[in-house]
């Protein structure tokens, strides 16, 4: 019984996310932005500068353009029926509060990972076509950059993770993009020489599983990724807690 519950709110929650056209144009943009910077960058592809990065690494440097579209969509999906009142009434319909909640973080997790693996793994093909000579063709990709790929992933997942559980804790979406999106566009990473500990940041903790970025003193991918993990451990735990008793319609 409790399986066809929880289906019924995820199956709920998909339906929702899919017929709002703020979430709708945000997820195309998302798939479609990291494209578009690749082919970009891979027009304007300079030998001379270009040859102190890894030919690897071309194509994955859009991830972290992708982040922030990443972040919107978790802060969307888990936060629009705040912004319109309807959250009560789904709450009415739904007596298990918590699987409301669970349905929204599934349809975020996948989402994410999903965006991850689509959207860069498109630019990091798009962008090699476009280098011509100075790509790689498909059919000397390394195992090193599918794991790359697979890492994008995860840390897409955890960040719509982050963003959803900040939204349900501060109850608005404009709370999410205005701590989390001015992180993960650089400011953390350009203090972290002179501020050690912001490393364990949850943009940062994370950020070599979008790509590597030797020399600037992060956490490796795996430590990182446990980091962000932890984060988002702990965000969800207190979104979980909060949810549970304050988002009530008597609340």
């Amino acid at each position: 019984m409790a399986r066809i519950g929880f289906r019924h709110a995820l199956r709920a929650e998909f339906t929702k996310t899919l017929t709002l056209r703020s979430i709708r144009a945000t997820l195309v943009a998302a798939l479609v932005v990291p494209a578009v910077l690749a082919f970009a960058s891979g027009l304007t592809f300079d030998p001379v500068s270009g040859s102190r990065f890894s030919l690897e690494s071309h194509g994955f440097e859009t991830a972290g353009f992708g982040q922030p579209l990443v972040i919107l969509l978790a802060a969307l999906i888990s936060g629009n029926e705040y912004l319109d009142g309807q959250l009560r009434t789904t709450l009415i319909a739904t007596p298990k509060r918590g699987r409301v909640l669970a349905a929204k973080l599934v349809i975020v997790t996948v989402a994410g990972a999903a965006i991850g693996w689509v959207a860069i793994g498109s630019a990091v093909l798009i962008e090699h076509a476009a280098l011509g000579e100075y790509g790689l063709p498909l059919a000397q990709f390394t195992v090193g950059m599918g794991w790359n790929l697979l890492g994008v992933g995860i840390n897409y997942a955890l960040i719509a993770l982050i963003a959803a559980a900040v939204t349900v804790i501060a109850r608005t979406v404009i709370v999410t993009l205005v701590v989390l999106v001015p992180l993960v566009l650089g400011i953390t990473i350009s203090l972290v020489g002179t501020v050690p500990i912001l490393k364990y940041l949850p943009d940062l903790a994370g950020i070599q599983l979008l790509m590597p970025y030797p020399g600037v003193g992060v956490l490796d991918p795996l430590l990182g990724g446990g980091v962000m993990m932890l984060w988002a451990v702990v965000l969800i735990g207190i979104a979980w807690a909060l949810f549970r008793t304050r988002d009530t319609p008597a609340g």
